[in-house]
């Protein structure tokens, strides 16, 4: 009789072994996907943040173009940051570098590059 309760017994250890086993490799996988959808939120989030970094370097350069006609101390490149202070952005703000380079457009007119690295 003992023989058999013994037996009985490793079964069920080995059907609870496998079934831990299988949960665990669950909450592994699901793990390792919550990350993956976290890195790829805050990729998207920070080009978000770049896009609109981006555009408030464009308003810049053409305000200062329209009252100065100059975007910078030289005219030919500036250096603003967008988003100094504000939470969720890096504290010295996202770094937005504007350029004008001048009678390389069409028909001879101004270019202006604005760059940002998020």
């Amino acid at each position: 009789m003992a023989g058999k309760t013994f037996r009985r017994k490793a079964i069920v250890l080995v059907i609870v072994l496998g079934i831990a086993l299988v949960v665990s490799t669950l909450v592994l996988a699901v793990l390792s996907l919550m990350t993956q959808q976290s890195r790829v939120a805050e990729s998207k989030i920070k080009r978000i943040r770049a896009f609109y970094a981006l555009q408030g370097g464009m308003v810049n350069a053409v305000e200062n173009l329209r009252k100065t006609n100059s975007i910078g101390g030289s005219g030919t490149l500036n250096t603003i940051y967008i988003g100094q202070g504000v939470s969720g952005y890096p504290a010295a703000g996202i770094p937005v570098n504007i350029m004008r380079s001048n009678g390389t457009g069409l028909s001879g007119t101004d270019t202006i590059t604005i760059n940002a690295t998020y």
